[in-house]
């Protein structure tokens, strides 16, 4: 389903029912729900979380909000709704105890406007007897007691209670903290109020520049002293992280005044024209309204420039570019409001690295002079302008949390396949490596060996298939030859020192499975996929010599997910998007069992391989659901489970007693097998696609952001982070021959990277 998920069931809601049912005077306190919106008539409402008072803004579009008077006699219902944002990485917003009368409905509506479409709808069901049925985008679901979803309120929506007593639920709106942000209104101070001192024309002669920039850094100052600073006092300010901020500066409300917009870009016209020729570039999206002033003072001076914008995340339409305007020759001064980790410079760094170009200088309004910051600089030897030091306004980062850790990497090459899909931001093909060698498949449909030393192609494999797929299996390699599928359906054997074809097996219509090889057995396994109704799926056994067909066990829907083998054991698992996982004999492709991983009409398909953990003889996989099973394999029982926050893509890591775990809610779970509990769980500051890796002793893994971390096995602790230019979607891999690692990004861009 597109429109709703089902986040969490059996929640014990009886505490949360009596709470509501102690207070049950307080319904009709606020009638102004039912009776200002036609489709809310047969509801009454408890409001917790309210829009601030704005009268001069449109509800829709204020993003403010907190509690309401009433709050306080409800620390169950917000208890709930709090901590559940805390997991989720996000803030509480607006949040309702609603109820519906019996035998009606809430009309058929949208919720438009921009404080709707930057946040996600939830409901809990507190009280519903037959079920509450509520239709959104075409869908239908039956919610019952003690069952937590989320569905998509940007779309047409309605819903109905068909019993004969009243249907309660909570609502609650949650911010993911990435957006926290642009979640301010905007800010409305009378003109008579502001105190912002006459400036003399720039062009009189009467005033020197220095007195000229005082007058400018004077009226700066004061704006962000008066309107810029948030306290933590009087308002919940959340890092990133999810920890409390004790004060926060936000440059966003700042750059949209006329008056301070116009005299930034005036100081940066003051302290940078001294650098002429230069082109001028920044980051979304804090740096695009300074960039816009500087380029339209620029013009007014008669000395105009170049601009352009480098985005966070690539665009997954049109072109696909990650830089907007075309860069010059010119040297690279780069505009921003603030410098404090320097990630999100290091994040544009990367990208400009790509065209082959460096940042020169940065322009900032205020240097936090971080630790992480101070790193950053000195590694890349940029020059650093900024107008003011946060302990200009008697801030300092002492108590703040510890930044992460510094890039300790540097790139030795990069090759970049022609063609790639921006638009799938998903595990693509992971690169294999023999020493000497290193092959992947790319969107292109051409299958790469490379140099692993200096990144020369060796030879290439075409595969003929039109689509936007192509190659997505990741090889495998053994005794000379490396095994893949592709999307025209067929499974190839090619020469590892050659690229001939030895054989292909052509019984699929596709194949984005990757290969799971039993030597021993002579025996390649793979899933399949059909173009035909009833029959769309299959897990595959091959001869690993002459490709042809050993056994097969269909699935009624794709198979995507690849094979997992145990080789003492001489047992396969491999899950479907038929919501199950199997386990097979490898030798007769006997069903063992067969574990589901959701009702049908739940998105709960097995996108990835599982991994064996031995030792104690079980299974792990994760699903669409963003579940994470742990399976007996002697009795394809649950043994123990984790929900995350969102869609697992990634193939679980094994070491030890610990498992690592990526999720699409942007953490690496690490699970303790012994204890069979969640030990820790890493923000990445991303989704986390690209699988776990054990390397040199080392965790390696990376994030859609871009980011490779590194982390100490034993503390489960980040030691070092490399920054590329795009979504690390695959699991990197280490050359023992080279001493050098591997990367390769949803674009099809193979770095090799070592400690620098």
């Amino acid at each position: 389903m597109n429109f709703f998920r089902l986040i969490r069931s059996g929640i014990d809601v009886q505490p949360l029912a009596e709470e509501v049912r102690s207070q049950e005077h307080r319904w009709l306190a606020d009638t102004g729900r039912q009776d200002r919106i036609a489709a809310q008539r047969d509801t009454n409402t408890i409001f917790l979380r309210s829009a601030v008072p704005r009268p001069d803004l449109h509800i829709n579009e204020n993003q403010e909000s907190g509690l309401t008077p009433g709050a306080q006699f409800f620390p169950k219902a917000l208890g709930f709704m709090t901590e559940f944002a805390a997991e989720m990485n996000c803030l509480l917003s607006r949040a309702v105890i609603v109820r519906l009368k019996p035998r009606s409905q809430v009309l058929r509506h949208i919720d438009e406007g921009s404080y709707y479409f930057l946040r996600d709808r939830f409901h809990l069901v507190i009280q519903s007897s037959a079920g509450s049925v509520m239709m959104s985008g075409g869908e239908q679901v039956q919610m019952r007691e003690g069952e937590l979803w989320w569905f998509d309120n940007k779309q047409f929506h309605e819903s109905s209670n068909e019993s004969d007593e009243w249907r309660i639920h909570y609502i609650f709106d949650l911010l993911s903290v990435e957006y926290g942000d642009l979640a301010v209104n905007p800010l409305v101070v009378p003109a008579s109020t502001r105190r912002v001192p006459a400036l003399q024309p720039l062009s009189s002669g009467s005033r020197s520049v220095e007195s000229r920039q005082r007058d400018l850094r004077t009226l700066l100052f004061s704006a962000i002293e008066e309107r810029g600073i948030l306290r933590g006092g009087r308002q919940r300010l959340v890092s990133p992280n999810g920890l409390r901020n004790r004060w926060l500066i936000d440059t966003r409300r700042l750059l949209m005044d006329p008056v301070f917009l116009d005299n930034a870009a005036e100081l940066f016209w003051e302290e940078c024209a001294r650098f002429l020729p230069f082109q001028i570039g920044a980051i979304e999206t804090a740096g695009i309204p300074l960039l816009s002033a500087i380029l339209l003072k620029s013009a007014g001076r008669g000395t105009p420039v170049n601009g352009f914008t480098v985005r966070k995340e690539r665009k997954t339409y049109g072109s696909g570019q990650a830089i907007d305007g075309v860069l010059t020759d010119e040297p690279i001064l780069f505009v921003d409001d603030i410098l404090n980790s320097g990630s999100s410079l290091e994040k544009a760094r990367a990208i400009l690295g790509q065209s082959g170009r460096n940042m020169d200088r940065v322009f900032v309004l205020i240097d936090y002079e971080s630790p992480a910051g101070e790193d950053w600089r000195k590694q890349h030897s940029v020059d650093i302008l900024s107008v003011f030091h946060l302990s200009d306004f008697g801030l300092s980062l002492a108590h703040e949390p510890a930044c992460r850790p510094s890039a300790a990497f540097r790139n030795v090459w990069n090759f970049a396949s022609p063609d790639p899909n921006f638009f799938h931001r998903v595990p693509k093909s992971f690169p294999a490596t023999d020493g000497t060698r290193i092959y992947f498949g790319s969107d292109s449909g051409t299958f790469w060996c490379l140099d692993a030393r200096n990144g020369s192609i060796l030879w290439t494999f075409k595969v003929n298939t039109p689509g936007h797929k192509n190659l997505w299996s990741s090889p495998a390699l053994h005794d000379g030859k490396v095994y893949f599928g592709a999307y025209d359906g067929n499974v190839y054997c090619l020469e590892t020192l050659t690229g001939q074809e030895v054989w292909r097996f052509i019984g699929a219509d596709w194949v984005g499975s990757s290969p799971a090889l039993a030597p021993e057995l002579g025996l390649l396994f793979i899933g399949l996929e059909y173009a035909v109704e009833g029959k769309r799926g299959g897990i595959a056994a091959l001869q690993l010599n002459n490709g042809e067909l050993a056994w097969e066990h269909q699935t009624r829907r794709y198979t995507h997910a690849s094979p997992a083998y145990w080789p003492e054991r001489q047992l396969v698992a491999c899950g479907s998007n038929d919501n199950e996982l199997f386990l097979f004999d490898a030798n007769t492709g006997e069903a063992q069992w067969r574990f589901s991983t959701g009702l049908p009409e739940v998105q709960a398909s097995v996108r990835h391989a599982p991994a064996f953990d031995a030792e104690r003889g079980q299974v792990i996989t994760g699903c669409a659901s963003g579940m994470i099973y742990v399976i007996e394999v002697e009795t394809g029982r649950e043994a123990w489970s984790v929900q995350t926050g969102n869609t697992i893509y990634t193939v679980p890591l094994v070491v030890g007693a610990k498992a690592w775990v990526g999720s699409g809610d942007k953490h690496m779970y690490i699970l303790d097998l012994a204890r069979r509990c969640v030990r820790t769980k890493i923000f990445a500051g991303s989704k986390v696609f690209g699988p776990a890796a054990f390397l040199k002793n080392r965790i390696y893994f990376g994030a859609c952001n871009g980011l490779v971390y590194e982390l100490d096995p034993a503390a489960d602790e980040i030691t070092g982070t490399h920054q590329l230019p795009d979504a690390i979607t695959n699991r990197i891999n280490y050359s023992t021959e080279t001493g050098y690692l591997y990367a390769l990004t949803y674009m099809n861009e193979l770095f090799a990277f070592e400690p620098a």
